[in-house]
Parts: structure tokens; sequence; C-alpha cells
């Protein structure tokens, strides 16, 4: 990871994921790669959230207000989730 992630980073999705939805997450395919990826349904509704891109602080206000979490765990756990799907090649990161 090369920039650490903030509140106003941008955060946006690799156009080359394909992706379908199922009750308990989602499952994305890299054409670039042709690796397949499979996360739960909250990183689900993050990837849904990043429909258009969107900022860190943005997707955990959201997901506060949607989920029984704590607005401290939420970011934490955001942002590593955010960092392994970069690391991936699955999002794309712009710092503000």
């Amino acid at each position: 990871m090369s920039a650490e992630i903030t509140g106003k980073t941008v955060i946006a999705r690799n156009p080359s994921i394909l992706f379908n939805d199922f009750d308990d997450g989602l499952m994305m395919m890299d054409i670039d790669s042709g690796n397949y990826f499979d996360i739960d349904s909250v990183g689900g509704r993050i990837w849904t959230l990043l429909e258009s891109p969107g900022t860190l602080d943005g997707i955990c206000d959201s997901l506060v207000a949607e989920y029984d979490v704590e607005p401290d765990v939420c970011r934490s756990e955001t942002v590593g989730f955010i960092e392994e799907l970069a690391a991936k090649g699955l999002v794309t990161l712009q710092p503000a």
C-alpha cells in the first residue's frame, strides 16, 4: 500500500471487475487476470456503495447508519477491507 487511506481518499471500482450478487455476499472476477474473489454481505454492501466513486467517510457514514457498529470499529475494518481490495487491484485510491 503506497499511501494511507484517509477519510477524503476517493475509492473507485476497477472497471475490469465482473460481479454477481448473492444473498450472503458477492462473487467477483477480474477479467484482466482471471482471478476470482468472493466477499461477504458487508463487503458486498461496500462494493454497492462504490457504484460511483466515494470517500472512506461516505462509506463509513452509510455503514454506521445501516449496521449496528461503532464508528471507530467500522472505520478500522473498512480501511482494512479497502486496503485488501486495492492490493488485489479491485479498486483504485486517489488521495484527497
